[in-house]
Formats: C-alpha cells, structure tokens, sequence
C-alpha cells in the first residue's frame, strides 16, 4: 500500500485542486493537509479521512484505499440515505430534536402523524445530516426484511414497518427511526409526534411548488389573503401544498380557494385521500367515535383520548380546545364504500 502522504497527494492532483482548496472543500486547515502530504502526520483521525474523502470526491473503492493507507479498517463505508424529491422546508426545529435524540442514544423514535405531513422527508433529512456531518451509514426499508447491519459504525435505520425488536438487542450502535402513522408499542420506544407546518412555512412551501408550474408567480397584497386561506384550508401538510400547487397552472389563488371552501378534498390527490383513510384506519371504535363528534363539532368530555388522535395527528390544539384537521374531517365525513358509523363515517378504508 502506497504511503498516505503519496496516495493523497496523488488524488488531490488528479481533482485538480491546490492544498487550499482541498482544506477548504474538506473543512480542514492548510497546515493539516500540508503535514498530511509530507508525512508529519501518518495517523490522521477517521473522521479527518472521511472529510478528505468527501472534499476530494473519492469513489467507493478509492476512499476504501484511503482509509487504509491512513492505518483505519475500511470495514464497510458509511452509507447514504436516498436523494429528497423535495424541498424541506420549515422544520429546522423538528430536524434538530430528532438530531439531538438519535446523536444523544435514543435508539428507537417513531415519527408519528397524519399521511401528508412530512414523516418521510424530515427522517431523510435527518438521516443526511446523520451521515453527511458525522458519518453514520443509513439503512433505508420501506419494505419489511432483515437488514445487514455493520456494527464497527454508527447506523440509523429508517423504515415504515415495525421493526424486529431484535435488531436493537443485537446491534448496540443502531438507532431505528419509524415513520408511521401510530406508534409502534415496543419497549423503549420515544414517540416523535409530527404536526402540520406553520403558516408562513406553508406559505413559503406552497410557492416553491407553485413556481415549478409558474415560474413568474409572486406572492403580492393581491394574493396575500388568497394564499393564507388556501393553506389554511389545506392544513398546511406539506403533500396536500404540493399537489395544490399544480392547480396554478389554470386558477388563480381566489378561485383555487372558493373551490377547496366547497370541498378541500377535491383538488388533492388520491393518493393523499387514501393516506388520509389509512390514518383513520389505526383508530379503535371508542377514538373513531370521538373522532366523528368532533368532526361534527358535536364536542367532547375531559376523558376522551384526545391525545391518541393527536399522536396520530389527527386532530390539533387550537387555543384551550382541539379542533379536528379540515382535511380528516372532509375525509371522515365523505361517504365511502363499506360498513359505516353513524353520520356516514367509514368504519373500513381501501389501502
């Protein structure tokens, strides 16, 4: 194996990049990669070669070289969770709890929360951050099965099913972050309750969306009040924003609005419908049966379990009372195929 001080001079060379930008594109200080070249220093940290690594853009096999030749195991590299197809935007503070709990030894969180809300993306975002700042690998199951697991690093695991419980007993440096739409009920598990964005980050998602389709849309005092409402009617959940958005291309904000006052679910995908009932399938008959008067705004007593439905997203706190999403309650009261509640509402969902 060829000298580390050779074998990174060699790569920096071949990137075509001076000692400078090299420190700068790997966060390290000139001095270092300059003592790293001539051999002052020959037993850089591991996390020093992961910077390097990804400051010079190495592949799999020539970052495996690297790691060798600077005397740490290769072992398996760190793997990267999958591209967002979307922009994350609003959850800084969302992002940083989840952050502070995995780095913190929370093994197990379930993000919990109504289909549409954002669970996904904010476990992808989490997990970059997880492995692009502190070189964890990402393990990605949306499907059930057993995964490999390398336990001479840091691994998050991000799945949508329940996980074996297992896992956790025989990998001590595995976290596991479920995205599901109630929680899973095993031992040791942290509930991670995800809620509807906050206005102006509706607002700003919304318009990202919107200038996919019209490019030279601008948020102006005309539209102002059109734009609040329409994500007020839509929740603010990101998946609803972003379909809504496509409507742009032939209403304008008020008639989108005027159209989602008549029906919120009429301008929103199937796909979000069908998520919506999949949510309100978790519900036993006691909860479905709250749900149902609140969505009738028939009310509620001190000892109903409110805070089940809000676990599941289903319902919000607004001022000392809660109040149902628009969206559940267009999707509790719609009729649907199958057997029924009282007031119509679906007692089974399609999935």
């Amino acid at each position: 194996m060829r000298e580390f001080g050779e074998l990174l001079r060699t790569h920096r060379l071949r990137a075509g990049l001076t000692q400078q930008q090299l420190a700068d594109f790997a966060m390290l200080s000139v001095r270092a990669i300059r003592d790293l070249e001539c051999g002052r220093t020959r037993s850089p940290r591991a996390e020093t070669l992961r910077l390097l690594a990804d400051g010079l853009r190495l592949d799999d096999g020539s970052r495996a070289d690297l790691h060798q030749a600077g005397g740490r195991p290769a072992g398996r590299l760190p793997v990267a969770p999958p591209a967002a197809s979307s922009p994350i935007v609003g959850r800084e503070a969302e992002a940083a709890a989840l952050m502070d709990l995995l780095a913190g030894g929370r093994r197990l969180v379930t993000i919990t929360g109504v289909g549409g809300v954002g669970k996904t993306r904010l476990a992808l975002e989490v997990a970059g951050e997880l492995h692009f700042r502190r070189g964890w690998s990402v393990l990605w199951l949306p499907a059930v099965r057993m995964p490999s697991v390398d336990d001479a690093q840091d691994t998050v695991l991000v799945t949508d099913h329940r996980p074996d419980p297992r896992l956790l007993e025989a990998h001590p440096r595995l976290r596991i972050v479920v995205t599901a739409l109630a929680p899973t009920g095993l031992a040791g598990e942290r509930v991670f309750p995800l809620g509807p964005l906050a206005d102006e980050a509706a607002v700003r998602l919304l318009l990202t969306h919107v200038r996919r389709v019209r490019p030279g849309f601008r948020q102006e005092p005309a539209n102002q009040a059109a734009l609040m409402g329409l994500v007020h009617q839509l929740d603010c959940l990101p998946s609803a924003l972003e379909f809504a958005a496509g409507w742009f291309m032939v209403y304008s904000p008020q008639h989108l609005l005027e159209r989602l006052r008549s029906n919120p679910l009429d301008p929103t995908s199937a796909h979000l419908r069908d998520s919506l009932r999949r949510s309100l399938s978790t519900l036993d008959l006691r909860e479905r049966g709250l749900l149902t008067r609140m969505a009738d705004h028939t009310g509620y007593d001190s000892e109903d379990p409110v805070h089940e439905l809000c676990v599941r997203g289903l319902v919000r706190r607004a001022g000392p009372r809660y109040e149902v999403l628009n969206l559940v309650r267009a999707a509790v009261l719609e009729p649907v195929s199958g057997p029924h509640l009282a007031g119509g509402v679906a007692l089974t969902w399609p999935c």
